[in-house]
Parts: C-alpha cells; structure tokens; sequence
C-alpha cells in the first residue's frame, strides 16, 4: 500500500466532505472522521474513495452553494452563533481563513478563550472531528470541528464549586451511582438524554467537583473504556472516543489552557455517565485477553477498514491509540474493539 498516495486521498476527500452539510441523514456527518480513522488504520486509496463514496450516497446532505454566504461571521462576532446550527457553513469558512492567517496552536488557544468549553456538544461529535481533523492536519476539518463546537454548543450550566471534591474518578463516579443507578433517560438522540440528566435534581445534588491529582484525563479514559465494557453502551463508546480526540486537542494546547477546560470536560464526562443509568464500575465480567499484540490489532484494523459502520470504524482506531497510550496497560482496550468488530459483521 502506498501510504503517501492514501494521504493524498485523504486530504482529497475532506476537502470535498466540506460540500458536506453539518447533519446527515439520520445521523450526523461522520464521513470525515471515518475517513481519518480508515487512513490511520491503514486503509488504502481505493478504500478511502470507496467509503465516501458510499457515504455520499447513502447518508451525505448537500450544502446549496449559495447557502455557504447566507450568514456574515467575522472576528468580533463568531462566538455569537453559539447554538445555531444555521451557521455551520459560514463558521467553517471563517475558521479556515482564520487558520490561514495565523497559527493552528494560535486559533485553538484564542478559540477556547472566548466560549465555553462543552466537550458534550453534538453527542461528542464537535470534539471527535476537531480531534481527527488535527490529527491530518487538515484546515477545513480543523475549522469544521471548531465550527460544530460554537454552533451545535450544549450548554451544561451546573456550578462545580462544590465544597467536597472526589477523591478519583472512581469516587465521582460512585457518588452519582448511589443515587442515580438505573435511572433511565429517554429520548431519540443522545443530546436529548444528556440534556434530560443534566437538569435532573438529582444530579446536581450527587455531582462532586473533580479531583485534580494525578492525570484526569486519563483517568477518566480507564474508567470510560470500563464502562464500555460492561455496558456496551453506545453512549459510553462516545465517551470513549470523545475523551481519545480531546486528548489529541490538549496536545496542541499550552498545559494551562488544557488545565483551564478540564473542569467542563469532567462535567461533560460525568452527565454521559448519568445518561446511561450510572451503572456502579466493575471489573469483574472481564475475560483475560492474552492476544493483546500487534499481529491481533493488525487483524482488528483488517477488519475494521471493511466496515462501512463509522462507529466501529472510529472506535476500533481509538481502542489501539488508547491501548498504546493507557499506563498501565490494559486488556480492555482490545477486548471491547475485538468485541464490536466481532457483535457487527455477525449482524
């Protein structure tokens, strides 16, 4: 496979995606992100042409050409259309000639200054594509992925000045589970459910205020890919792979900014666990994994590049990075993508 020719596809294709609206049918725009995935992965030229192909026709939502000017966003006025979807376009364009005109770093710095963070927004998915976006390298993902965190911004307003901290995020986690497991939140969209446990008396009464020893971040990626694990929930898989691509943002960012938007990222992290019934951590339907290897996730990636579901495809890819990266190490990583890739080509 010739990798430099399957960078090129890959630039190629998300600079069409742009053509791309925000939403897709159904779903959201995934496209991009599983085309980033599909090339990390190893997929070939072909491959990568063959999923947005696919995806085009099956799912994709055309943005009209006149509809990209319908809406004037400039630097003093960008951070205004938080919430509004309307804007995605018009967001997109600006952000790119932003990037253009100064420094990535530059922009995201500048970026999460002015708004606030909700690493929530659009089920994860705004997080999930700047992420994969700088991970290419590619302006307008980058600009798309900071497009849909202003315009599809969901706003979590609970105060995390509590006066008790959790000692970890096993201590977080337990608090909310003791008065809130099994609680189930209904709704169509995952937004809808977030939402739903966010204004629950409930959670606000149980939410502790996160504990800053050691490294947050990761410690919440163990306890998110545990969750996985045992509930094999499709939120949760997005916790996964939105805590992964918010990693790949901090790694842009001067450490203190990432410090700075830690407290949201927990407060996010903390709502998606309460959606899904805040089911107390176990370790215990674990199975060992002895296959943990490189020659095991090169038959994951094989099987994953001939998916066309962009959950998989996303999350198989984040399941190894998380794995090379998790210290200590753990077998779930592989056990839950072995699991997916295996539970979809049987459907």
């Amino acid at each position: 496979m010739n990798k430099s020719h399957a960078n090129a596809t890959l630039q190629q294709l998300l600079t069409a995606n742009k053509n791309f609206a925000l939403n897709a049918k159904g779903t959201t725009n995934h496209c991009p992100m599983a085309l980033c995935a599909l090339a990390s992965l190893g997929a070939s030229s072909e491959r990568l042409q063959e999923f947005f192909t696919m995806w085009q026709q099956q799912f994709a939502i055309t943005v009209p050409t006149s509809f990209e000017h319908a809406i004037k966003v400039n630097r003093d006025n960008w951070h205004s259309h938080l919430g509004n979807p309307a804007a995605f376009s018009a967001l997109s364009t600006y952000f790119e000639q932003w990037i253009s005109d100064s420094e990535v770093d530059a922009v995201l710095v500048d970026f999460f200054k002015r708004i606030p963070f909700a690493p929530a927004s659009g089920a994860f998915h705004g997080v999930i594509r700047l992420g994969y976006g700088l991970e290419a390298e590619h302006p307008g993902e980058i600009a798309a992925g900071l497009a849909a965190l202003v315009c599809q911004h969901l706003p979590i307003n609970i105060s995390l000045e509590q006066p008790v901290s959790a000692v970890s995020v096993q201590d977080g986690l337990s608090a909310l589970s003791r008065g809130m497991q099994g609680f189930v939140f209904k709704g169509d969209w995952i937004v809808t459910r977030l939402l739903a446990a966010a204004a629950d008396s409930r959670f606000n009464a149980l939410l502790l205020a996160p504990s800053y020893n050691g490294d947050l971040l990761s410690d919440m990626a163990r306890a998110a890919i545990a969750l996985y694990w045992q509930s094999n929930d499709f939120i949760a898989l997005h916790i996964v792979t939105g805590l992964y691509a918010t990693r790949r943002i901090f790694e842009h960012l001067p450490k203190y900014v990432g410090n700075q938007l830690l407290p949201d990222l927990w407060l996010g992290f903390c709502v998606a666990y309460a959606s899904i019934g805040a089911p107390p951590l176990t370790l215990k339907h674990v199975m060992p994994i002895s296959e943990n290897d490189s020659a095991a996730w090169s038959h994951l990636h094989a099987l994953a590049i001939t998916s066309d579901n962009d959950h998989v495809i996303k999350m198989v890819y984040t399941c190894w990075r998380e794995a090379q990266h998790a210290s200590p190490p753990s077998p779930l990583y592989f056990a839950a993508a072995a699991r997916l890739v295996q539970w979809k080509n049987e459907r």
